[in-house]
């Protein structure tokens, strides 16, 4: 079997939405410390939101698994708060600084579905529209104002940058991603 290919596919979901996809990022020798410095350079200093679908753990061991676990509650603790709403999903918020970043790529690795984003509504607010998960695409929070620009990963390997164009240009968005994504 051949190596993935990395690819990179833009989107035009609406007026409002664009999303760039990066297909087998987690294919990319040195993905953790690249994705650790593209979500810094998107998302700098800001409060993060978190939704989270399912434990996977695909990409890693299942005492690796066990592991994250804990250091997951751990470090949301210690950095903001998260809550499990049901079974499969949970919500988390964080106030972004250089003690989080290195942390997030494993993050990545224990769900099945991550989105992250800064956001322009209340806690109580995403922690409603989240519970419905299944019920919304994400590229909802960009059109329903909640977000200028979030950060989907899937335990594939791929990763979606979902945006405004009016508020974040497809260049400017392309051109950090290509920064950190230049083999593909």
């Amino acid at each position: 079997m051949g190596k993935k290919q990395i690819t990179i596919e833009e989107y035009r979901n609406t007026a409002k939405s664009h999303t760039i996809t990066v297909y087998n990022a987690r294919c990319q020798k040195g993905f953790y410390s690249d994705i650790e410095k593209m979500l810094k350079d998107f998302f700098e200093s800001e409060e993060l939101f978190f939704g989270f679908y399912r434990t996977d753990g695909l990409n890693i061991t299942s005492k690796r698994t066990e592991d994250l676990k804990e250091e997951i509650s751990n470090f949301f603790s210690k950095y903001g708060v998260i809550e499990c709403l049901d079974d499969y999903l949970s919500v988390a918020k964080i106030k972004a600084n250089d003690g989080v970043w290195s942390f997030l790529p494993f993050v990545l690795d224990y769900y099945l579905d991550t989105v992250l984003f800064s956001p322009k509504i209340s806690w109580e607010a995403f922690i409603r529209y989240y519970s419905e998960y299944l019920k919304h695409r994400v590229d909802e929070l960009i059109n329903n104002d909640f977000a200028d620009l979030l950060f989907f990963y899937f335990d594939s390997g791929d990763f979606s940058i979902c945006f405004d164009p009016a508020k974040y240009p497809s260049d400017s968005v392309k051109k950090t991603i290509f920064k950190f994504f230049p083999k593909f």
